[in-house]
């Protein structure tokens, strides 16, 4: 009677142990199917906007249209102290970062100055910008001074403007050869990547 008793205790326990195994193997297997979806999900959001991403573009530089008619994509990276926008084309890069103190990113608008001699934020006493364009086989240019302002920046859309002289890599310490330039830029879904920043608190 004990050793039958036992045996049933054992079968009870047994069958009971694996009913608790098989709930916990369908529980991991459903977070498994979600997580599954849930990142097939993200992956078919980013292929859509990835599709999205373009730039229309307009840079005036001493009366000459620099890239009309080109086809550009947006690819933005962020940190507290950085802002750095990248537009791509097939054989043309435009580069505009936005450089600053650890309070940056509390400005809104964000607004980037250059002027000769005052790279560094700490002696600009703000934010400072820097402008470079250039297209392969072609023109290299960079802003020698002036002001950039970003009108604009969320996931679906970045605008940017700016206005100032710029010059040839070479012309750069020559004022007497820098010519007007003038742009803004409108990205819709660009790229980002944000490094110890949340994007909520940058976009405006």
């Amino acid at each position: 009677m004990k050793l039958t008793f036992l045996i049933l205790l054992s079968l009870i326990t047994l069958f009971g142990c694996n009913k608790a195994k098989d709930k916990a193997s369908e529980s991991v297997t459903n977070t498994i199917i979600e997580k599954t979806f849930e990142q097939a999900g993200v992956a078919t959001e980013n292929i859509k906007r990835a599709n999205k991403n373009s730039a229309d573009i307009a840079i005036e530089y001493d009366g000459e249209n620099l890239f009309a008619d080109d086809v550009f994509t947006t690819i933005v990276n962020v940190t507290e102290r950085m802002i750095v926008f990248s537009f791509n084309s097939k054989d043309e890069k435009i580069t505009i970062s936005f450089s600053g103190l650890k309070d940056m990113l509390d400005s809104k608008p964000i607004i980037g100055k250059y002027m000769p001699g005052k790279a560094d934020p700490k002696d600009a006493n703000g934010t400072v910008v820097a402008i470079t364009m250039a297209k392969d086989n072609g023109f290299a240019y960079t802003l020698a001074e002036g002001e950039a302002t970003i009108l604009k920046i969320n996931q679906d859309e970045v605008i940017i403007d700016f206005s100032g002289k710029a010059a040839t890599f070479l012309d750069a310490n020559s004022p007497e050869n820098w010519k007007p330039i003038q742009g803004k830029i409108v990205s819709k879904y660009p790229a980002a990547n944000f490094i110890k920043v949340k994007k909520e608190n940058l976009f405006y």
